[in-house]
């Protein structure tokens, strides 16, 4: 069984995530900074009436933000009924993988710091890391994400 990703761009390489939990694309959009948010967190945005917490993987991954803006999007995910915006450096295409193609994360890669690496892809002789939304918190982030909308 073939499993389909949305492919896009964070700095220099390529990382997917599961279409099915992939909500909405987005032009950036306004993004409201919230005082005292996690790191990687650059505020909140209204998507068609939710307040969405605007995720950055550049802040995650360990790079500087993007000076030049003109191709980022915000990748719209659900899990667990909630909702939470990934900003992107850039959104590339859909791929389907067979079954074949996606291994498990290698156990020396699995710490709980890299819980938002859920596979790995091989796109045509290059790796994609295969994101999953559930496990980019770390630590409290989460519930200090859902403390402040509660608040809202």
């Amino acid at each position: 069984m073939a499993e389909r990703d949305i492919i896009f761009h964070v700095g220099p390489e390529e990382y997917g995530m599961d279409v099915q939990v992939v909500t909405a694309i987005e032009p950036m959009m306004d993004i409201v900074p919230v005082p005292n948010a996690p790191t990687c967190v650059l505020g909140l945005m209204n998507l068609r009436g939710e307040v969405i917490p605007v995720y950055s993987l550049r802040k995650r991954f360990g790079l500087e933000e993007q000076t030049d803006p003109a191709k980022n999007k915000l990748i719209v995910a659900r899990y667990d009924g909630k909702s939470i915006a990934f900003k992107v450096d850039e959104v590339l295409e859909m791929q389907d993988f067979e079954e074949n193609s996606v291994s498990e994360t290698p156990k020396i890669a699995k710490t709980a710091r890299t819980a938002y690496v859920r596979g790995v892809a091989n796109k045509q002789g290059k790796l994609v890391l295969l994101l999953n939304p559930a496990g980019m918190y770390e630590g409290d982030e989460e519930e200090q994400m859902e403390e402040i909308l509660k608040a809202l």
